[in-house]
């Protein structure tokens, strides 16, 4: 762990050395420490970043944070801010196994849909253009976003709504002229960067091992299909390696309709596995999705594939000169 503030819980101890005037964790944070899976009883260290860290107990998980006693008080530890975490002497269930900037990869447990969709949902966002709309998501922090080529063929500049949780609700915020920085026409993505808005914490979702994904799998979408924000659909993993235009896709079951484009598709920890991208008009669960190797890929390599406005295949689409008039 780095050479930061670490805090230790003394779990063992903890029970004989408390102060009965002081209030429990229960009384603290009205989490009953009872309610935690048998699994969280241990000592944990977390990694936050920035050089900093903290040893505790953990109390209870829910779909967007972790409650950790510190011994001394109960702390709500959101789960975007946890780089890496694992019990002390231990190995680890959800670790940040690369972190490369523009993009992480961070493996948690699996949850039901409902918990995960609500753990990962302020990372999507709808790319809307003169010629169109679709999905994107947040990879990192400082504002990257991915989406499909096609969403924003032949712009240099697109329009970025982002959907920011107030209490239980949803408000949204629209950032103009936001720079498409790559693209990649062969494979479908392209990649847009927002500047943080100095009040609001962006929050990326991890990029998964599509490698892992097995047919049969449970996988749910968000998206914003013909301007529906905030649509949440799952289904399954149909094929892994359906072969498409010289590459592979993940064909899936879930429900992909225009405006889904460029949306990601997550599998129960909360990763990306694919970008959902094309679907057959008038049939039912036949989807398709870029596994998330050819993102990680993309956004590695991202210098090779920089948009530039002389280069037609870039997405910038010049009308030809007109003919010199005869005679």
């Amino acid at each position: 762990m780095p050479s930061a503030v670490v805090f230790s819980a003394l779990c063992s101890l903890a029970p004989f050395l408390q102060d009965p005037s002081t209030p429990t964790a229960e009384a603290r944070t009205g989490v009953p420490a009872a309610s935690a899976p048998a699994r969280t009883a241990s000592l944990e260290d977390f990694e936050l970043g920035d050089e900093r860290s903290l040893r505790g107990t953990v109390l209870k998980e829910t779909g967007d944070a972790v409650f950790v006693d510190l011994g001394f008080d109960v702390v709500r530890v959101p789960r975007s801010a946890i780089l890496r975490r694992s019990p002390v002497g231990g190995g680890s269930e959800e670790t940040a196994v690369r972190d490369a900037g523009i993009w992480f990869a961070r493996r948690g447990k699996e949850q039901p849909v409902a918990d995960a969709a609500r753990s990962v949902g302020g990372a999507v966002v709808r790319i809307e253009s003169p010629s169109g709309q679709g999905s994107g998501f947040l990879t990192s922090r400082d504002g990257h976003i991915v989406t499909n080529f096609h969403v924003v063929e032949g712009e240099l500049k697109v329009d970025v709504v982002l959907y920011v949780r107030d209490g239980e609700a949803l408000r949204t915020r629209t950032l103009r002229e936001i720079p498409v920085l790559a693209a990649n026409p062969a494979i479908d993505l392209a990649l847009v960067k927002i500047e943080p808005p100095k009040d609001l914490e962006l929050q990326p979702v991890p990029l998964g091992d599509s490698d892992e994904v097995r047919v049969g799998a449970e996988v749910f979408a968000i998206g914003a299909p013909i301007g529906l924000d905030r649509t949440v659909s799952s289904g399954i993993v149909s094929v892994t390696d359906r072969a498409f235009e010289g590459h592979t896709m993940l064909q899936i079951t879930v429900p992909i309709n225009p405006g889904n484009s460029g949306g990601p598709l997550f599998n129960l920890r909360g990763e990306v596995v694919g970008v959902n991208s094309a679907g057959y008009m008038g049939m039912q669960g036949l989807n398709f999705a870029i596994p998330s190797r050819y993102v990680r890929d993309f956004l590695t390599n991202r210098s090779a594939f920089a948009v530039d406005e002389t280069r037609s295949e870039h997405g910038v689409h010049f009308l030809p000169a007109p003919r010199r008039p005869k005679g």
